[in-house]
């Protein structure tokens, strides 16, 4: 495949969001591993920031590994993604999601 052709990082993250089962939630770190570059979180988390509003690529499901929601410079962003996940069923303790219920890893190829 010519290097021109092969899909970009964003666009490779975005097809692996799209994945992301409702009611189901993954952590910045583990997109960035499950794609193979490791340490990658923060690329991850630009290429959530960098979708539209009116985005179907389910960003809403992609959070910090602890459970939390990342609240970086937009509350209302956060407010949105909360009553996104909970509209698809995923319970909080507080501020965060049990990662051990609702968190989800892609197969491995």
């Amino acid at each position: 495949m010519a290097p021109s052709s092969r899909p970009n990082f964003r666009d490779r993250v975005y097809v692996l969001v799209r994945s992301i089962p409702s009611g189901r939630v993954i952590g910045y770190g583990h997109v960035a591993g499950a794609l193979g570059v490791a340490g990658a979180a923060r690329q991850v988390g630009y290429a959530m920031a960098a979708l539209p509003p009116d985005t179907e690529v389910p960003w809403h499901r992609v959070i910090h590994s602890a459970g939390t929601l990342a609240s970086k410079g937009d509350p209302v962003r956060v407010l949105i993604q909360r009553s996104r996940l909970e509209a698809e069923g995923v319970a909080f303790l507080g501020d965060r999601v049990p990662m051990g219920t609702y968190g989800w890893m892609p197969p491995e190829p």
